[in-house]
């Protein structure tokens, strides 16, 4: 349940990487430019949401683990 935002921002991200070269092809230079700046910001975003999560997890299993310990 967790990842559903990064699943979809991932989903968004590879959609953009398939439309890339269409748009490269035919908008000009500063709407492609701008392109890549946001499938480029995505992907960062993706990658910061991802990290983020396993280390909420991994702070979850070490706090669980130290309350059956007491």
């Amino acid at each position: 349940m967790r990842f559903v935002r990064p699943g979809a921002l991932g989903v968004l991200a590879v959609v953009m990487a398939v439309f890339t070269p269409y748009v490269l092809r035919t908008e000009s230079v500063g709407r492609a430019v701008a392109w890549s700046i946001v499938l480029i910001g995505t992907v960062a975003f993706l990658t910061v949401l991802v990290r983020a999560e396993l280390l909420i997890r991994s702070l979850d299993r070490r706090t669980g683990s130290d309350a059956s310990e007491t």
